[in-house]
């Protein structure tokens, strides 16, 4: 039997992390589709997540795996751009603030886990701070991960090897996630629409993730790595 090659199962990464994490994320319990509850109502995410105690938990399971897959993906991608080419020092620090902002959210979906084993309602005001800093683990995260794929996506445009009108695009719309998560910390009152409008825009970096890794597979491995 083979030995799979770091860059194909790097590309594989970045095409099924991204969507085994987005589609749990639409089956989370007080998330998009089964007991919708808006983000700044902690009352209604937590009664939703404690009334499905173990979808919310599968469900986060699933978010934590596909984030932590893509981070591995794009660790290789980071890797083979910094070993020769343009770009280096860009890709190298965004994929560092990419690494501060999905960590961020794979805290904050680990909270969930607390707010899962809640069944009665006296016991939600206990756990209402546990659901506020996982709020403030996502808006972080998600200011950081904007940033980073803003970074990440300028220096790859630099390079021959990576579609430039492509890696613009990314960037644009990465830094519309940044900037959709700053006005949700600023602005309360339309927190949860400036919410909103960054995980639409999330869902565009998962397409360009997907092409990354369609890229980073038809790569051979560095001399160096084999």
């Amino acid at each position: 039997m083979g030995t799979i090659s770091v860059n194909r199962l790097a590309g594989l990464s970045l095409i099924f992390g991204p969507i085994i994490a987005f589609v749990f994320f639409l089956l989370e319990p007080g998330g998009l589709l089964i007991d919708s509850a808006d983000v700044s109502d902690p009352v209604g995410s937590i009664t939703a997540k404690g009334a499905n105690a173990v979808l919310a938990k599968v469900t986060n399971i699933g978010i934590i795996l596909g984030l932590a897959i893509i981070l591995s993906g794009l660790y290789a991608l980071m890797r083979n751009v910094t070993l020769q080419g343009n770009g280096k020092a860009l890709v190298q620090m965004g994929f560092f603030m990419i690494f501060v902002g999905l960590t961020g959210w794979i805290l904050a979906s680990g909270m969930d886990f607390i707010l899962a084993d809640v069944q009665t309602s006296a016991q939600i005001p206990e756990t209402v701070p546990v659901y506020y800093v996982g709020s403030a683990l996502l808006y972080a995260g998600g200011i950081a991960l904007g940033f980073g794929g803003f970074i990440f996506a300028l220096g790859l445009s630099t390079r021959e090897d990576f579609n430039r009108i492509i890696s613009l695009l990314a960037a644009l719309v990465s830094l519309a996630v940044m900037v959709f998560f700053i006005l949700a910390v600023l602005n309360n009152d339309d927190r949860d629409t400036f919410i909103s409008l960054a995980r639409g825009f999330y869902v565009l970096l998962v397409i360009w993730y997907g092409y990354l890794g369609v890229v980073l597979m038809n790569r051979p491995d560095p001399d160096l790595w084999q």
